[in-house]
């Protein structure tokens, strides 16, 4: 009897030292694509978007509006996206190289059962979702979203949810900054219950979802993973990644609890130089979550030293969500990496807003 436990023992023992990766080995087993080739990427869109044309093959502005509709719309869009692209950068070209621009390739539109049953189907145990901020047309939405997927090496399926930002072109919208600021960010509370039963939906596939927010995206987000919270839903996103949120942070103080809630972790990146998030706080008159605070049990991340507009102006320093200091540490976010083990995390000052500071 003896001998047999101490043969069970050796065997555990050696299925365990055949079992033990590197770390590197179990990146390179995740990272089954190099994403180094110009390529064609599907990227899924569920989108409230009141239909403009009548019909319309390409994802462009088109077809998709600026007013929220009675009921969602569901497809995919066909990219190219390039690889000699600079990181953070989606300017499109339907006509020209296609290893220099990004180009719209094709809709194919879809009923809601077959989004999701595909969606299920699919061989990929993750998702990743995002949801983009204001004055943003639906073509640089879904090319935002693949311009992601393809600089983090996502091989998961990727769906950007499209909520009704953006404006018409033209000098006149330009220069109503202020209504078309006013406007979108009504449209945006207006899909709050529209994305809450989203998610709903989205908890049916069974998979492990990622979800990137930008600016005032977080208007639609943010209370609906509240209302899920309250609901007695738990761990419903893995890696919850708001970015620059326009946010009230008295607001976002009282329903951060219900995010870690529903979320394994909660990455908050934020910048005091962020002009955009200055204006909002003039128009609101209230500070931004975005701006740089405290929130207990989630990670904030100053990132003012990689994109701060020279002494206030030159930009808005409000677009770093999509560039290379963020990828490189969304990347190590989804591949779950605590914040102060990853690269170019250096822990902040104890008086500081933030917990932690993304280096130069």
């Amino acid at each position: 009897m003896k001998q047999i436990k101490w043969l069970t023992l050796f065997v555990f023992i050696l299925i365990l030292s055949q079992c033990r990766q590197t770390a590197g080995e179990i990146i390179n087993q995740r990272t089954k694509e190099p994403f180094d080739d110009t390529k064609n990427l599907i990227v899924n869109f569920v989108t409230t978007r009141r239909v403009i044309a009548n019909s319309a093959p390409a994802c462009d502005s088109n077809y998709f509006g600026f007013l929220t509709d009675i009921n969602p719309h569901y497809g995919d869009c066909t990219i190219n996206i390039p690889a000699k692209h600079s990181v953070g950068d989606i300017t499109w070209n339907n006509t020209a190289d296609r290893n220099l621009y990004f180009q719209l390739l094709g809709k194919k539109d879809k009923q809601e059962d077959e989004f999701f049953q595909q969606l299920k189907a699919s061989s990929s145990e993750e998702l990743l979702l995002f949801v983009h901020g204001f004055n943003v047309n639906f073509d640089e939405a879904v090319i935002r979203a693949g311009q992601i997927r393809y600089d983090l090496k996502f091989l998961g399926e990727v769906v950007v949810y499209s909520w009704p930002a953006g404006a018409e072109a033209g000098v006149i919208n330009t220069l109503m900054m202020k209504s078309t600021y006013e406007s979108n960010f009504q449209e945006a509370k207006l899909n709050r219950e529209h994305f809450n039963r989203f998610l709903n939906q989205l908890q049916g596939i069974k998979k492990r979802v990622h979800l990137i927010v930008h600016s005032m995206g977080h208007q639609v987000v943010l209370p609906s993973l509240a209302k899920q919270a309250d609901e007695g839903k738990s761990k419903i996103i893995a890696e919850l990644i708001l970015n620059a949120p326009d946010f009230d942070k008295e607001d976002f103080s009282k329903i951060s609890s219900k995010l870690r809630t529903v979320s394994e972790r909660v990455t908050l990146y934020c910048s005091p130089g962020d002009n955009a998030l200055i204006a909002s706080q003039k128009v609101n008159g209230g500070n931004r979550a975005g701006m740089c605070f405290k929130f207990e049990g989630i990670d904030v991340i100053n990132v003012n030293e990689v994109d701060s507009p020279v002494l206030g102006i030159g930009g808005l320093g409000h677009g770093y969500y999509s560039s290379r200091p963020i990828l490189s540490d969304i990347y190590q976010v989804i591949l779950g990496v605590d914040v102060n083990k990853r690269l170019f995390i250096r822990k902040s000052g104890q008086n500081n807003g933030e917990n932690w500071v993304l280096r130069r």
